[in-house]
């Protein structure tokens, strides 16, 4: 008991910690392809680096220092589901103009209508259950779940992914944030405390939250409770961050933003059903846990937000144009 209550302490404070962090990094695969598209500049993504390295530096070792207690990621093979679920998830995010992260940190700014990708996750997460089109990518052991030099190797692969996306950080000028924290203690604080959330506790997102509210199956309530705090702890977190960085400014949604989120919500919740998982998990679980299929839904789903963007830019000087000559 007392050991269950303790775990549950480390994991709000844990969970407070990661959405502080997500809004003074300001967090979100959609603001990285922004950034890139628009101005050719690559700091949110080498920022993703780092949480990435910190993360592999905990994930493989903890699970193997504690003889199992953690867990480690599990992977898939690589199939259809696994590519048509990466897509959506970036879909889902261009639509709802940020990913997961980047919807937790622009709440915490006082955008109140992303608090409509809740209720557009409930929904895909209902249809994706009762009407399955494609099968979810079934889950295979972890191949460096047990000690081995290939897992080696992977942590030291990580190591060096942090070194060097640390020391380009600190070259790097950012405008994109309004905070007190320099982007790669956010990323390493972040990276330090969502893998440690996920090895201790998995399941503890708001999206996981939200899927078992929702699952036909038969859950355990202490896991949704526990995934409940966790997300409420998180969306603290990201509100502490916002009002100490005079960031917070309430800002009342409409109609049609409010239809993006539940829309992009809903595509999201498709994609990481056929994943599963989303980006956070694939940025602070799957990817760090060098799991191949983890890696192969990350890279497609952030090829997918700028590619999206650039068609969006295109389309609109074509329009543009066409309506000049007219």
């Amino acid at each position: 008991m007392v050991t269950t209550v303790l775990l549950a302490a480390f994991a709000t404070a844990c969970a407070f910690l990661m959405g502080y962090s997500v809004n003074q990094g300001s967090t979100c695969a959609v603001t990285a392809a922004k950034q890139l598209v628009d101005h050719n500049q690559a700091t949110m993504l080498t920022g993703f680096a780092v949480a990435i390295g910190t993360a592999g530096l905990i994930c493989l070792p903890l699970h193997w220092l504690s003889g199992g207690l953690s867990q480690v990621a599990p992977d898939a093979p690589l199939s259809w589901a696994l590519v048509i679920g990466a897509i959506l998830l970036g879909i889902g995010a261009f639509i709802n103009d940020a990913c997961i992260f980047g919807t937790l940190a622009r709440i915490g700014q006082g955008e109140v209508r992303f608090f409509g990708l809740p209720i557009g996750l409930a929904l895909g997460f209902a249809v994706a259950e009762r009407q399955r089109v494609l099968p979810h990518s079934p889950a295979i052991e972890n191949s460096f779940s047990q000690f081995s030099v290939a897992g080696g190797v992977a942590v030291l692969g990580f190591g060096a992914l942090l070194i060097g996306a640390w020391t380009l950080l600190g070259k790097a000028r950012d405008g994109y944030r309004i905070a007190d924290w320099p982007l790669r203690r956010a990323m390493a604080v972040l990276g330090i405390c969502g893998a440690l959330l996920y090895a201790l506790t998995p399941g503890w997102t708001y999206a996981d939250a939200v899927r078992t509210l929702v699952s036909t199956e038969n859950t355990a309530s202490t896991h949704s409770i526990g995934a409940l705090v966790a997300a409420v702890a998180a969306l603290a977190g990201a509100l502490v961050s916002g009002i100490r960085a005079n960031a917070f400014r309430l800002e009342p949604p409409t109609i049609r933003t409010l239809s993006r989120s539940i829309v992009g919500g809903a595509i999201m919740a498709f994609g990481g059903a056929l994943i599963p998982g989303g980006n956070d998990t694939l940025l602070l679980s799957s990817v760090p846990s060098a799991t191949v299929s983890g890696i192969a839904a990350y890279a497609i789903m952030s090829l997918t937000v700028p590619a999206l963007l650039l068609a969006h830019q295109r389309l609109g000087r074509s329009t543009s144009a066409k309506g000049t000559k007219i």
